[in-house]
């Protein structure tokens, strides 16, 4: 019975089947008969074709972009090859025409870099071999100039095209896929009020979001903003593997984003560019851009021009932009050598890296806030981000006059000409942070070689550093900090000289539970003065030979860089192989920080309090060792991991009682 049951049962499913085939063919047949309708079709670009000119085949294909962009409708995909394409060239326009661009079309997708007619494999695409070049040269005369900052004043650019190419008014469909675009040049110096926008002599996007991928902006120049790009009026585009270089505008050099415009841009390069007064690669205004993987490097807005130059990698006012595993080397300006964060703006940064890059006078890296106090409510946020060599006269790596809030950043080998070698703040938080080899190198006068605090902050504002760690840096006053106002230390550690804290006012600079070389004589609760013992201190070298030990007053020298874990007979994290190894002897910094602070994510066996330093509180703090070999076995009550229940573990229970640290919204 069951059998034939069985059977009856597959008749029935065989029979369904049956019937939903057949219903199914009829929408196949349509799917299939329509499919050319919904994908669209292929229309071939190539200068050199000799054919019908009708775009239906690389022998047949049209000479001019221009003509393909014409006759594409949704869906279509247009295929260009090698060769340059000039946006005055082709059916009802005129030869010489500033005013001609490229248009981009909703649904359609525009694709360079194909070997195309007269080779051997026509189809094949490679965009660096195969250059595919949308030129606003509309003369053909350009000259070619050595420095991007001379593009203003190169002859026989003022017939060039005003934009190369134009995405405004479209969505994220309309894609540009693999061109160089260049030549575009607008002479006009101010906006064009109650008209379109005098920007963008690479590209303007107006009110649209296309997707560029693999595109590169090159030798373009405004006398207003956007020598590259200019993203204007509520446009989000999506920007892939971009470069932008030998760029110049008054402002924006690379690109100028505006109007509540939030570009996203992964993976893109801005080098080169140049602007007159903000934003050598990049001016943000409004909006909240979103920049991952990105490189700025030799971007600049010359300090030549004066003190109103500012940001030579980036510069923003009102904006929000998210950085997330960018990096900045080699960009100059007068203030904010790399970024420039001004009035308004609410940047984040994660994972960013500052390295060599320069400032005449303020922030060799970064400043934010806006000329010298004047408070603004500009916010910036910095996680897990390095600064290196970065100088400047004040603030070598930052300058400080708004909220800045760092975690987990590494100031490593940055100068200033006088006061702040790696930071000069009046505002800010520094949690979890390192600052090694830092140097305010002026005259006798030079302090804070590491930070300089500047008196006179908003009122009730302070400087505070938590679980900080300062190694051998360098000044004539104040080798780790100089204070000229309120600032608060807690669970750090100051090694490598004698004078490490220059205060003015020594009651108003409160430090507790730190460790600090030549001691701290002025108010404070469990502070210790004791060989620290870091896994591998770095140390001033000679620049001809990093095996010799140097002054770091010699202007010879390089700092060699090492390792601020604290070494423990239990155990001590190793980041070159990436695992726990034992001492022979463990940091007196180890379970010395406040005891009212929370040990946050430290291993096991932690001895409830929290270390010293810039590895307190994170799961690479070293384990606490308790004199005999470390405790396996984690037993109820054992809040110190000594494999004993006691009146210790008590004390740190009465330290912690009805302490509510959840994570607040």
């Amino acid at each position: 019975m069951a059998r034939k049951a069985g059977r009856g049962g597959r008749n029935i499913i065989k029979t369904v089947r049956n019937s939903r085939i057949f219903r199914t063919i009829p929408l196949m047949l349509i799917v299939v008969l329509f499919c050319p309708l919904t994908y669209g079709k292929i229309i071939y670009v190539d200068n050199d074709a000799t054919g019908a000119h009708d775009g239906t085949n690389w022998v047949d294909a049209y000479m001019y972009l221009q003509d393909a962009i014409t006759t594409a409708t949704t869906g279509d995909e247009i295929l260009v090859a090698q060769g340059i394409y000039k946006p005055d060239h082709g059916i009802g326009i005129t030869l010489g025409e500033d005013s001609a661009s490229f248009h981009l079309k909703s649904g359609v997708t525009i694709k360079g870099g194909y070997a195309g007619f007269g080779e051997p494999e026509p189809d094949i695409r490679d965009v660096g071999l195969f250059q595919t070049i949308l030129s606003g040269d509309l003369n053909s005369d350009d000259v070619e100039v050595n420095d991007p900052c001379d593009l203003r004043d190169a002859p026989n650019r003022y017939g060039n095209s005003w934009h190369v190419v134009t995405g405004s008014n479209t969505d994220e469909t309309a894609v540009l896929d693999g061109f160089t675009i260049t030549g575009g040049y607008i002479w006009v110096v101010a906006y064009n009020l109650g008209g379109p926008p005098t920007g963008g002599a690479g590209m303007l996007i107006s009110s649209g979001s296309p997707t560029l991928i693999d595109c590169m902006f090159t030798d373009n120049e405004t006398g207003n903003s956007g020598g590259g790009l200019l993203i204007y009026d509520d446009s989000n585009p999506t920007l892939l593997n971009c470069k932008f270089t030998r760029n110049n505008a008054e402002s924006g050099g690379g690109i100028f984003s505006s109007r509540s415009s939030s570009p996203t841009l992964i993976n893109c390069t801005f080098s080169d560019n140049y602007a007159k007064r903000k934003g050598g690669g990049m001016y943000i205004y409004e909006g909240n851009p979103k920049l991952t993987n990105c490189t700025f490097i030799r971007n600049s807005a010359p300090p030549s021009f004066g003190s109103a130059n500012k940001g030579g990698g980036m510069y923003t006012s009102k904006g929000n932009p998210v950085l997330t595993n960018c990096t900045f080397s080699d960009n100059m300006s007068d203030q904010g050598g790399a970024i420039y964060n001004d009035e308004g703006s609410n940047s984040i940064l994660t994972e960013c890296t500052f390295l060599d890059n320069y400032a005449d006078h303020y922030g060799g890296a970064v400043y934010n806030g806006a000329v010298y106090n004047n408070y603004t409510d500009s916010n910036l946020m910095l996680t897990q981000c390095v600064f290196k060599q970065n100088s400047a006269s004040q603030g070598g790596a930052m300058e400080v006059y708004c909220p800045t809030l760092l975690t987990d950043c590494t100031f490593t080998g940055n100068s200033a000409a006088w006061d702040g070698g790696a930071i000069s703040a009046a505002i800010g938080i520094f949690d979890n942070c390192i600052f090694t080899g830092n140097r305010a190198i002026g005259d006798e006068r030079s302090s804070g070689g590491a930070v300089h605090i500047i008196r006179g902050a908003p009122l009730g504002t302070t400087i505070e550093f938590n679980k900080c760690t300062f190694n051998k840096n360098w000044a004539e006053l104040g080798c780790a900090i100089s204070c000229s106002s309120t600032a608060y230390v807690n669970n750090c550690i100051f090694w490598g000289s004698e004078d490490q804290i220059r205060a003015n006012n020594s009651y108003q600079f409160l430090v507790n539970y730190s460790d600090i070389q030549g001691g701290w004589t002025w108010p404070g609760e469990g502070n210790i003065d004791t060989d620290p013992c870091f896994a591998d201190p770095g140390y001033w070298a000679d620049a001809d030979d990093p095996n010799l030990v140097a002054e770091p007053n010699d202007p010879n020298v390089v700092w060699i860089d090492g390792d601020y874990h604290l070494k423990s007979q239990a155990g001590r994290w190793d980041p070159a192989s990436e695992s726990w190894i034992q001492d022979d002897v463990t940091s007196p910094c180890i379970d010395a920080g406040d005891p009212n602070s929370p040990i946050g994510h430290e291993p096991f066996p932690n001895g409830g309090i929290i270390n010293m330093g810039a590895y307190g509180g994170t799961v690479e703090a070293s384990k606490s060792y308790f004199g005999k070999p470390v405790c396996e076995t984690i037993i109820a009550g054992d809040i110190n991991g000594d494999c004993k229940v006691d009146f210790d573990d008590l004390r740190i229970l009465m330290n912690h009682w009805l302490q509510d640290y959840t994570p607040q919204d």
